[in-house]
């Protein structure tokens, strides 16, 4: 799975960091691809919490957008100053996401990246990951370090109803980005036994063990670079990013029903709550 447009989608009222320009920069460079930049300013245009006090509402939304064509112009001179081509959108229309999944599927190999931001300042979008038509790329505030570190969760066993393919996209789309920034990887599983199962625990341990292996085998990934863990996923999946200072966490998504569009199992969903790392979310 090859990479070949990056939409990066900012939220009008907040912009970017620092750290996200250049983690963009850097991923635009490898990709050697221009970027398509979707600034959001349909929350910032109808979202005001005392926007009913205004009376002239036309005079202040062409002020934003004075504000925003700022920026737009601001964003472009920087790409332009690291020799990458770069179309800038600005979204007015509550549909936001329509306009995102418009643009995704002008190229059905594209990369949707959006900032993280403290959950009272997220916006919207967060609601609405699973209905996004591309792997998402989350980015948090920490800077990526010269050697960028992936960590892959995969469930081999395809637990609570997962398809296979989801963990062959995680691994094909990583091993591809891996390739490109000269990243380091490592595969993990993580399994939990319940304290009514601990007599079982080495058989439990050992078909998990199996299933990764045989994995690994299977998509040629050297037996150094899978690990196993125990514990709850959620905390386990942490404390190893924590210790072994990851950048970037691939983790699948996928929808339970057509009716409804759900992160199967808790672990992406607690993830989601505080993101240890930036979090690449790649869909079945």
């Amino acid at each position: 799975m090859i990479t070949e447009q990056l939409i990066w989608f900012i939220d009008s009222r907040f912009y970017y960091q620092t750290t996200s320009l250049e983690k963009i920069i850097r991923l635009a460079n490898i990709h050697q691809k221009s970027i398509k930049v979707i600034i959001d300013a349909s929350t910032q245009l109808t979202g005001h919490g005392y926007w009913h006090l205004f009376n002239d509402k036309d005079a202040l939304s062409k002020e934003l957008m004075i504000t925003i064509e700022a920026k737009k112009t601001q964003l472009l001179k920087y790409f332009s100053m690291s020799a990458i081509k770069a179309e800038v959108i600005i979204n007015q229309s509550a549909n936001y996401l329509a306009t995102l999944n418009t643009n995704v599927e002008s190229n059905i190999n594209s990369i949707v990246i959006i900032e993280d931001n403290s959950a009272k300042k997220r916006h919207s979008i967060f609601q609405h990951l699973a209905d996004i038509n591309a792997p998402v790329l989350l980015l948090t505030k920490n800077a990526w370090k010269q050697q960028i570190s992936f960590l892959v969760a995969v469930d081999p066993l395809h637990e609570h109803a997962r398809p296979e393919m989801i963990d062959n996209n995680i691994v094909s789309l990583t091993k591809n980005w891996v390739d490109r920034l000269k990243a380091k990887w490592t595969v993990v599983h993580c399994f939990y036994i319940a304290s009514v199962l601990t007599k079982y625990k080495k058989n439990i341990q050992s078909m998990h063990r199996d299933g990764l292996d045989d994995f690994a085998k299977k998509l040629r990934i050297p037996p150094e670079q899978s690990v196993l863990l125990e514990g709850i996923p959620e905390e386990a999946l942490v404390l190893y990013i924590r210790q072994h200072h990851v950048d970037i966490l691939a983790i699948g998504l996928v929808a339970r029903n057509q009716l409804e569009q759900l992160w199967i199992g808790s672990t992406t969903t607690a993830l989601l709550c505080d993101l240890p790392c930036d979090i690449l979310l790649i869909k079945n």
